[in-house]
């Protein structure tokens, strides 16, 4: 389908909406494309609004993409001229709608851009005023949206958006839970899983990426390294967490163990901080909204060597228990 004027916005929509809900699956890249090429052509004009929320709703299956076909560089490339050709124009509204929970923005799209093409207010979204069709096609929010899909696609390389996990990040905190939940989701293994974070967790050079995977593995710890039916995944477990550095001398840390996080009684939970900790955006939502009642721990007290440490020295007790109950100790023959 090509992106054009006589094509109606409810059938772009709902193309686009395929290849968003579906973002892992094949889909023809042309539709993507062209979409590229109709905001490349006008990045300030009257339909830029919409050809930047076809890129943003196809962002994701975008990254998938091979950077050899051209797909993803195109794109960029005229997200980047909306943003330069939107971001600075006048404005008088106190807030838009890309500074919201785009998660849950995105599912909504593909009812209410119709919606937008005619001035109607998108339904139910009416919340701070920003359902009118004036905010959300005001030049600033195009571009706040520009923006947030750049950053899907190139994270880092822009700035003034909202912090938030990946969709990748978030399925993945998902696909953990499962395995908690004692329901793997389809083509989720617990050996394969518990492997993977031993393996990374030894392999981590970044403190604050250790930190995130020390806190994901202290949820695996407590529930996950009964169902294993070979000691490997929890040999790599402990290796992983082993490789994790002392505790530095009591009192190091300047604050003492009273101002160190409290890990959320939900498993999704604590697997959600991990991850926040474990990504550059997910950082940047601790470091924006961590301290602040209700919002837990700041990022600085997540990434404290004592912390981690306790917490890894913990989770490194309770995996070489398991293991010595399901295999013997390690080292001995099963």
């Amino acid at each position: 389908m090509n992106a054009t004027p006589d094509v109606p916005i409810a059938d772009l929509a709902a193309a686009w909406e395929e290849v968003r809900a579906e973002y892992y699956a094949d889909h023809d890249t042309e539709l993507v494309l062209a979409c590229a090429r109709a905001l490349a052509a006008d990045p300030g004009g009257e339909r830029a609004w919409l050809w930047t929320f076809g890129l943003l709703m196809t962002a994701d299956y975008v990254t998938l993409q091979s950077a050899s076909d051209g797909t993803a560089a195109a794109v960029l490339d005229a997200l980047r001229a909306a943003d330069r050709e939107l971001r600075e124009r006048p404005c008088a509204h106190d807030g838009h709608p890309y500074e919201g929970d785009l998660d849950e923005q995105l599912p909504r799209l593909v009812s209410y851009l119709p919606l937008l093409e005619h001035g109607a207010a998108a339904g139910e979204a009416d919340r701070g005023g920003w359902a009118c069709a004036e905010v959300w096609r005001c030049p600033r929010n195009v571009a706040g949206y520009a923006r947030v899909a750049i950053d899907i696609l190139a994270p880092g390389t822009t700035d003034a958006i909202p912090a938030r996990l990946s969709t990748a990040e978030q399925e993945e905190v998902g696909d953990l839970a499962s395995l908690l939940d004692g329901r793997p989701a389809p083509g989720v293994s617990v050996s394969w899983s518990l492997s993977h974070y031993g393996r990374a967790l030894a392999a981590a050079a970044e403190p604050a990426e250790r930190a995130g995977l020390v806190v994901i593995v202290t949820a695996l710890s407590r529930d996950a390294v009964g169902f294993v039916d070979c000691p490997g995944p929890l040999n790599e477990l402990i290796a992983g967490l082993a490789s994790v550095p002392a505790a530095p001398a009591e009192g190091a840390c300047g604050h003492g163990a009273a101002a160190h996080p409290v890990l959320p009684e939900a498993p999704k939970d604590v697997l959600t901080a991990g991850m926040r900790l474990k990504s550059p955006g997910g950082r940047r939502l601790l470091a924006e909204r961590g301290g602040r009642p209700g919002e837990g721990a700041p990022l600085e007290a997540w990434l404290c060597p004592a912390f981690v440490a306790g917490l890894a020295r913990a989770a490194l007790k309770r995996v070489r228990a398991a293991r010595e109950e399901l295999f013997g100790p390690l080292g001995a023959a099963r």
